[in-house]
């Protein structure tokens, strides 16, 4: 009868760190791939595991003589979803903190109240049955503080995209990554959502473990020489007292993926991080 014992290691940063460039996504998704219905849909169904993101989209007409103009009022826009989770924005700019928000694992649904309009993307999980949950913006969605009371934009007309143009582009590849023009040195993107990063790095001398810190990041993914290592979340952590809990945040690098020189790490980050 054999055994198995795992053992906390300490991780030794390495000196020099990394240079990275930046690459900010289009925060406005309208274009000839986008598809325009009546009406709110169900996100899986339409994504059809193309891709974790889909974005929601709607124009709101505001009468000039509206009220809150004139007195400088904010109007209410409040949303329900499915989940998981949803980012919110307005003339293509996220509403700091309160543009994002995310249901529970025990209960995914989420309310968003704020005063724009909205754009979507999930956080998908592998629980069971999954593919049977709902997901996404189902509504209602409601404008409340005009001159006519409260407006009902959920069977208005909606435009609907699948994924995000670095998906497209597969900008994790070094093909990819080579289409676009990315930003360095000062210029790099910082708590900015739906950002890429891209470096690359040499191995060091030694055969012990590499991993990546990602506890200064938000929400997103990770690529190295084009191999998916996973995930991330490190915002996102459990409430209360638990003291047996480690969050590391490190993400494990296996070697085999590694060549001596010219690797190449892309990240995604959904909610805005720092990779410096």
């Amino acid at each position: 009868v054999g055994s198995q014992r795992s053992e906390m290691m300490k991780m030794v940063p390495l000196d020099g760190g990394f240079s990275w460039k930046s690459y900010n996504e289009e925060h406005v998704p309208y274009d000839d791939n986008s598809n325009t219905v009546i009406g709110l849909l169900e996100q899986i169904n339409i994504t059809r595991d193309a891709s974790d993101y889909m974005w929601n989209s709607t124009d709101i007409k505001i009468d000039p003589d509206e009220a809150f103009l004139k007195n400088e009022q904010y109007h209410v826009l409040t949303v329900l979803s499915a989940g998981h989770a949803l980012h919110v924005f307005f003339n293509g700019q996220l509403l700091g903190k309160q543009g994002t928000v995310y249901g529970s694992l025990e209960n995914h649904k989420l309310t968003f109240i704020s005063s724009v309009a909205l754009t979507r993307f999930p956080y998908l999980n592998s629980d069971p049955h999954f593919e049977t949950w709902n997901a996404g913006v189902l509504g209602p969605v409601m404008l409340n503080d005009l001159n006519e009371g409260r407006r009902d934009l959920s069977w208005q007309k909606w435009s609907y995209k699948i994924g995000l143009e670095g998906e497209v582009l597969s900008l994790h590849s070094l093909s990819g990554s080579s289409s676009v023009e990315w930003v360095q040195g000062s210029f790099v993107s910082q708590k900015e959502p739906l950002t890429w990063y891209k470096t690359t790095f040499d191995l060091t001398d030694g055969n012990d473990p590499l991993a990546l810190d990602m506890g200064s990041m938000g929400k997103g993914r990770v690529w190295i020489n084009e191999q998916s290592i996973g995930r991330y979340w490190p915002a996102y952590k459990a409430f209360g007292t638990c003291g047996s809990c480690s969050y590391t945040g490190m993400n494990h690098v296996p070697c085999s993926w590694l060549n001596p020189s010219g690797n190449l790490l892309v990240i995604f980050e959904e909610w805005g991080g720092d990779p410096n």
